[in-house]
């Protein structure tokens, strides 16, 4: 009987990871361990596909895909696919896996000339191995790279690719400004922030002065819309949570915010923001006449002087007046000055509160130590429980079931325990602490407006639960919060602050 001799027919896969290998004799010395591979196990060798500098951290390689492909057409006849190592088929499981599915469907088997796999059970427990080892030292390989990069951030270093209008003077080396593309990247910044362009216009303003991307191509509106947006160029690294760069800055961090939409909005006259840290009572007062709310501006005279007033927003009021913006704040203040109570309240107002904490800390002290009475009369209750089973006399059923009635009495006794948890801190100090911001009400606003407008905002809403009323001489409210509103009822009644009782009514609530 004749029989037919069966050709094998393989392709050769080479692969490296970094331009660096491709410059050295690692795909030539891969190439030549196959093909002597292939020599070895009577192989024709029909084909070999060079991936030079691409990663196998996915199977999305050009090379890699036309193999694949090659061995999917059956007129090529392809019967093994080589490889040097598996790590250069694949450094993920999952891609591993799947390429090995495509390959065994045109029936072609994975060959590697560094491990012994092949079809057999000890065979495919290696290949299984080899490729959890090549995804192992992958992540490891990653994750060390992560790691230094992190670090580099951390430093001020730009661990990338350049952006426009910067260059690398060197391996390893921080990013520095471009001698060309640099101070045209500047001028994109500075133009946009003129709010005369479009990103068009202004596209066609940098490629009149020569800038190009780095392809060589000119900066299209998209991209520059792009670049106008990148912290980058003011020196502000935007990853792992944000850092400083430690290069120099193309531009201003002021110039870089000027160009964002935002400020555009503001440049163009769009509608302001209610809150100006130069009028900090804009719209925290209303007229007492109309209910219109009292806004501020600032005027340029002749000389180029600005002035600042508060005004009205309805002309036509009764009590519509412009009032320097010193002498409204100054009002103001006096208005603090008059609803401010003198130290005497403030420690009766201490005293009763401090004794309203102490007496419920002693009462609930009191029912946390009956509670804790009852859990170790409860766990003395378990103990017998165990040294009855030990004796013998519960069963093992019973000796469950009463550990399980107790556990539960116990554990719900905790919960209790738990609930009525007050963490202790010193009741007097906070007290203090509070009524410092308070006891000199006048100065303490005069103290945040001068520096932290904030804190001043937050202020002014807890002095002020609802708006601020202005006859056009004198402020007003009708609301204040409690303790203002304690202390200035019994003030007007010459009496002391308010009668216990009272007080813990209020604070009981």
């Amino acid at each position: 009987m004749d029989t037919k001799t069966v050709i094998k027919k393989a392709i050769i896969y080479c692969r490296v990871s970094s331009w660096e290998q491709v410059s050295n004799t690692s795909l030539e010395s891969q190439e030549r361990h196959c093909k002597d591979f292939a020599l070895r196990e009577g192989m024709e060798v029909s084909h070999v596909f060079i991936e030079r500098g691409e990663s196998a951290k996915t199977a999305n390689r050009t090379e890699f895909i036309k193999a694949i492909n090659f061995c999917g057409n059956k007129q090529n006849g392809v019967t093994h696919f080589i490889v040097y190592k598996l790590d250069r088929f694949a450094r993920n499981r999952n891609d591993h896996v799947i390429t090995q599915i495509a390959l065994k469907k045109y029936g072609v088997l994975l060959r590697s000339v560094t491990e012994c796999i092949d079809e057999s059970p000890i065979g495919k427990f290696l290949e299984t191995l080899a490729s959890g080892a090549a995804e192992l030292d992958n992540d490891n390989r990653s994750e060390r790279s992560k790691g230094g990069m992190f670090e580099l951030v951390k430093k001020g270093v730009w661990c990338w690719q350049a952006p426009l209008g910067y260059y690398r003077p060197c391996q390893g080396a921080n990013i520095a400004i471009h001698d060309t593309s640099g101070p045209l990247v500047r001028l994109a910044f500075e133009e946009w922030s003129k709010g005369i362009h479009t990103y068009k216009t202004l596209s066609d303003f940098l490629k009149e002065r020569g800038l190009r991307g780095k392809s060589g191509n000119v900066i299209n509106p998209q991209t520059l819309e792009k670049l106008l947006k990148n912290k980058i160029y003011y020196g502000f690294i935007h990853t792992w949570g944000g850092h400083m760069g430690t290069f120099e800055p193309l531009i201003s961090e002021d110039l870089f915010f000027k160009c964002q939409k935002g400020y555009r909005k503001k440049a163009v006259g769009q509608t302001r923001s209610k809150l100006n840290v130069d009028f900090p009572l804009r719209n925290v007062c209303t007229c007492t006449a109309c209910g219109g709310s009292i806004t501020g501006s600032s005027s340029t005279g002749n000389k180029k002087v600005k002035y600042a007033y508060y005004h009205h927003h309805k002309q036509n009021c009764i009590n519509a007046v412009h009032v320097k913006k010193v002498d409204f704040e100054n009002s103001f203040i006096n208005y603090l000055n008059d609803i401010q109570f003198d130290d005497s309240y403030i420690n009766i107002f201490k005293e009763i509160v401090m004794d309203i904490w102490q007496n419920n800390y002693k009462q609930l002290n009191a029912e946390n130590e009956k509670i804790t009475d009852i859990i170790n009369r409860f766990e003395r209750d378990r103990q017998k429980v165990f040294d009855l089973h030990r004796a013998g006399t519960y069963t093992d059923e019973e000796f469950s079931q009463q550990k399980d009635i107790i556990n539960k009495m116990i554990n719900q006794k905790r919960i209790l325990l738990r609930d009525n948890y007050i963490e202790e801190f010193n009741m007097e100090e906070a007290l203090s602490y509070c009524f410092s911001f308070i006891k000199d009400t006048a100065k303490t606003w005069t103290e945040f407006r001068d520096s932290d407008y904030s804190h001043l905002i937050r202020f002014q809403k807890q002095l002020f639960p609802e708006k601020i009323t202005f006859d056009g001489k004198k402020f007003g409210t009708d609301k204040l919060p409690l303790i203002y509103k304690l202390i200035t009822e019994n003030q007007q009644e010459k009496s002391n602050l308010v009668t216990p009782r009272r007080v813990e009514l209020r604070l009981t609530d």
